[in-house]
């Protein structure tokens, strides 16, 4: 996948192909090749889910307050 494709996944959608993604590189199947190419997009889809989960946080601590309340609207 290239950067463009990764970057309009879910976080849902990114999580499921990273998994695909490492039990194929744990499996050996892969040649030198592809192995390389898959870790390479698991970097990618990694960052793409840290990226995503930062956001969630940022929108989670914007609503509550410092001692967890919600905050008021």
């Amino acid at each position: 996948m290239t950067r463009e494709e990764v970057e309009r996944l879910s976080f849902e959608e990114s999580l499921e192909r990273l998994t695909r993604l490492v039990e194929q590189l744990e499996s050996g199947s892969l040649d030198l090749e592809a192995s390389v190419a898959a870790f390479e997009e698991g970097v990618l889809l990694s960052r793409r889910c840290e990226e995503l989960l930062e956001g969630a946080e940022q929108r989670l601590n914007i609503l509550t307050e410092q001692d967890g309340s919600p905050a008021a609207r």
